[in-house]
């Protein structure tokens, strides 16, 4: 038999302290270089998206000035198209409904009816 202790022996592959607190430095600073990384992906992602979000927005407002104007040009007959009478004839069918639900107000669903809450 050993001489030797077995305490002091150890398990063949045992890790020692220091191989354990390299091993968790290592980890960490993977985790940290990682997280770097991913942080700068997503943020350039969202500055992606916040761009795209920007310039729908400012083409959808061009849009809807030019609608407007052409309304405009339409009505003081200096353009006359099929496709634009057909729409301006929509928008003006919708700006109608749009009056008669303000004018009626909010509807009484719900009100006097029974309830199961009582």
């Amino acid at each position: 038999m050993s001489e030797q202790k077995p305490l002091e022996q150890g398990p063949p592959n045992a890790l020692g302290t220091d191989s354990v607190v390299g091993l968790l430095k290592e980890f960490l600073g993977f985790m940290s270089t990682r997280g770097k990384k991913e942080v700068g992906r997503v943020q350039e992602r969202s500055r992606h998206q916040l761009e795209m979000r920007q310039l729908r927005k400012d083409r959808n407002k061009r849009l809807e000035k030019l609608g407007r104007e052409v309304m405009a040009l339409a009505d003081g007959g200096e353009i006359d198209h099929p496709g634009v009478r057909l729409h301006i004839k929509h928008i003006q069918e919708l700006d109608v409904h749009i009056q008669r639900l303000v004018d009626e107000g909010p509807t009484s669903h719900g009100e006097g009816s029974d309830s199961i809450e009582e």
